[in-house]
This record gives structure tokens, C-alpha cells and sequence, in this order.
């Protein structure tokens, strides 16, 4: 049987010296979140808005803390100008781990033009994503990702597949 995803995230995130977690509440990463706050290496910071999250992370890497920022699709929405004209214009690092939404299994209608439009609202911000579907390649990709980041000075995206997560259910 095959380990939940959930811990090897938070294993790979922890590798890759992530410090802070910044993140608004969402059902399809709630597994990690719960990881993440029982594991006393890291600071978490939860946030009303996605945008805060961003600032926040932009402060600790200036206070010398490694940060990602976990999000759902549809609050890539509210993040788009502090990721534009802060950290993209200033080169800070962080890693966006953002759920998907509006794609394969989505029961709402009003999530699939953000969810549809993510990569290409990331490649025009001049952030470099990548589909996480299997997690066979978690470790690898959470590991090149962080790389990426840290080592070339800009925010990278996961976009956490429902082929990953399961998507999120209808009550």
C-alpha cells in the first residue's frame, strides 16, 4: 500500500530548509497543514488573504527564513500584484504550493475560469510552475523546485493536481 501524500510534502518541504508556511485554510490541503503545525520545525502563519501570505514570506526571506505559501487556485487571484510588483521586481524566493481547483472532477462552476487560466496567469507573472500528479515524483520535484527558487532568487509554483489530492468533494 502506498504512503499518503501528505507527509512526504512536509518531508520535502523540511529538506529543502522551508521555515515559515504561510497559508490560507483549505480542505484539500488540510492534511499537510496539520503535519506542518505538529512539526515544531516549522513557523506557521495562517492569513485571511492570499496576498498577506506573500508579504509575509517576502519579510522572513529578508529576516534570512525560507517560506512557501500554501493556497488554493482560486486565491492565486488576490496574490497577482504583490507577487508581480514585490517579489518577481525584487527576486525574492519562495515556493506557492496551490491546490487546484476548476479542472478534472470540479462540481463548481464559478472555480473553473481561474483554475482553466493558472498556468498562464503564472507564465505571464514570469513564475515557472509545475504539475505535481504523482507521488512517486514528490520528493523530486519539491526538491528542483526549492532549488530553483532559492538558488535563482524567484517564487516558483507546485500546482498540486486533483490527480494528486482528489480534489475537493461537494457536500
Amino acid at each position: 500500500m502506498m504512503m499518503s501524500w501528505e507527509p512526504q510534502v512536509v518531508a520535502a518541504l523540511k529538506a529543502g530548509g522551508i521555515e515559515m508556511v504561510a497559508y490560507v485554510p483549505d480542505e484539500m490541503t488540510g492534511g499537510v497543514l496539520r503535519l506542518l503545525e505538529a512539526d515544531p520545525a516549522f513557523t506557521m502563519v495562517p492569513v485571511t488573504r492570499e496576498e498577506e501570505g506573500v508579504a509575509v514570506l517576502a519579510g522572513g526571506y529578508l529576516g534570512g527564513r525560507r517560506g512557501v505559501l500554501i493556497l488554493q487556485g482560486s486565491g492565486l487571484g488576490n496574490s497577482i500584484n504583490v507577487l508581480a510588483s514585490l517579489v518577481v521586481a525584487s527576486q525574492i524566493p519562495m515556493l506557492l504550493l496551490i491546490s487546484e481547483r476548476g479542472r478534472l472532477g470540479e462540481f463548481n462552476p464559478v472555480q473553473v475560469p481561474l483554475g482553466r487560466a493558472t498556468p498562464r496567469i503564472l507564465e505571464a507573472l514570469g513564475i515557472q510552475s509545475f504539475a505535481l500528479e504523482d507521488q512517486d515524483d514528490i520528493e523530486r520535484t519539491l526538491g528542483g523546485a526549492l532549488g530553483l527558487a532559492f538558488g535563482t532568487s524567484m517564487p516558483v509554483a507546485i500546482l498540486l493536481t486533483t490527480t494528486l489530492t482528489g480534489g475537493k468533494k461537494p457536500r
